[in-house]
């Protein structure tokens, strides 16, 4: 009898894809998508599965390519490697601010009159609590809230949607 994968064993495929591209990506600068699944052995719908979940992670970037191929690189957002501590004012500040936007760190310093500095180290904590998600425009970051971290936010501060929820 067939037993489908279950959703965490989709998941720990997945991030073991994940590991794969991005020892890859970490050879050379750039990787065409069928470079990149021959390189890794993966078929290449996995390989894009992994891709999507990179991109959203902020950690891979796509690159203006020739041809029909979509081509990689690593992305580095700036973000520093922080631990999951409880978030800071600032952070918190981030948050509220980022819901329903997407923007850059040097815009949200000058808006919450913060140095960017300050608002690259929240983000990096708002990053180890896996809220935020970014994305390139040519070299800019532009950082959001993720959906679900939106959605979640929009529950605690707008309690008529916890009474619709409920009732």
């Amino acid at each position: 009898m067939f037993n489908p994968p279950t959703v965490e064993d989709l998941q720990e495929t997945r991030r073991a894809n994940e590991k794969l591209v991005l020892a890859a990506l970490d050879s050379k600068p750039e990787w065409v998508e069928t470079e990149l699944a021959k390189t890794t052995s993966l078929a290449l719908s996995h390989l894009r599965a992994a891709l999507a979940s990179l991109l959203d992670q902020g950690r891979v970037r796509r690159l203006p390519g020739t041809g029909t191929r979509a081509v990689y690189g690593l992305a580095d957002p700036g973000l520093a490697d922080v631990p999951a501590s409880p978030l800071t004012p600032l952070a918190k500040k981030i948050r509220v601010y980022l819901e329903g936007r997407a923007d850059s760190a040097l815009h949200m310093a000058e808006e919450l009159r913060s140095t960017r500095e300050e608002v690259m180290a929240s983000l990096s904590l708002l990053n180890a609590h896996n809220m935020i998600t970014c994305t390139f425009v040519g070299s800019l970051v532009i950082f959001r809230l993720k959906e679900a971290q939106a959605l979640l936010d929009q529950k605690e501060n707008r309690p008529e949607i916890k009474k619709k929820q409920v009732a």
